[in-house]
């Protein structure tokens, strides 16, 4: 049974799981769904057509599932959606925008650590494990895989993607593609590096960790063309998941994919 406060406004159609917590002052709009154990803790708002998982909690004054800051949103066209998995944490000041267009959403997976005033725009898809901390931002349609880590003051515009376990050091932004596992740096600046503390941590053999290295090695220490350097990759290095993960992540840019040289390239 949900425990609500006296002072908390439930809209209408709102489904709530098993041990939901609705602190002081909370709002819920119409057609919202809490899972088990998701807690919202005091003075935020989930607004309509917001599906959270179970085991959420939601600090003070975050803001999940609003209108996105989009001019291409028309609300009369009929509803859009926040679709929000598992056992994430919004602290204080988080924004969650909703899909801009009818029948679309942004969609966070589970696990996640959005600290204080950090904000993913509409159409987003955020992986598994992601941490944002305070002061980053993603823009409209951005993609981001399983464990990255945006670092404070960092952003990223509209459409690029992140590949998993990638890095975005603290003050950057980019308008381009990020590889999986590699670290970013600076406006644009490229790849400095690749996340070899996030790989031993997760477990990853030394073979991968040596084939990663000889990807981030290749692509961004020597200033090849991508296309040379990925025919470079699939004729030395193992033919690795890992390996095929990032060639294919490259392969398939549209953005184009930063480079190690200060200058993007394109696949």
């Amino acid at each position: 049974m949900a425990n609500i406060h006296p002072t908390a406004i439930i809209g209408q159609d709102v489904q709530l799981g098993d041990s939901v917590e609705i602190g002081p002052y909370c709002i819920v709009d119409d057609h919202v769904t809490l899972g088990n154990g998701t807690r919202l803790m005091a003075q935020c708002h989930v607004a309509s057509y917001t599906t959270m998982g179970e085991n959420n909690v939601v600090y003070p004054f975050a803001s999940i599932g609003h209108d996105p800051e989009d001019y291409a949103y028309d609300p009369s066209q009929g509803p859009s959606y926040t679709r929000i998995g598992n056992n994430n944490k919004f602290r204080e000041n988080v924004t969650i925008n909703r899909g801009t267009h009818v029948g679309t959403e942004t969609v966070i997976g589970d696990g996640c650590f959005f600290m204080a005033n950090t904000h993913v725009a509409h159409n987003c898809v955020v992986g598994n494990g992601v941490i944002m901390v305070p002061f980053s931002g993603l823009a409209g349609y951005c993609e981001i895989g399983d464990k990255c880590l945006i670092s404070g003051l960092s952003g990223m515009h509209q459409f690029c993607r992140m590949g998993r376990m990638a890095v975005l050091s603290g003050g950057s932004t980019i308008s381009m593609d990020l590889p999986p596992f590699m670290i970013g740096d600076g406006r644009n600046g490229g790849v400095r590096g690749f996340n070899i503390v996030g790989m031993r941590r997760n477990g990853f053999s030394p073979e991968t960790i040596r084939a990663i290295k000889d990807l981030y090695n290749i692509f961004f220490r020597h200033g090849k063309s991508m296309p040379n350097a990925i025919a470079q990759a699939k004729e030395e290095v193992p033919d690795l998941p890992e390996v095929r993960e990032f060639i294919t992540f490259i392969e398939t840019t549209k953005r184009g994919v930063l480079s190690g040289d200060h200058h993007g390239r394109r696949a």
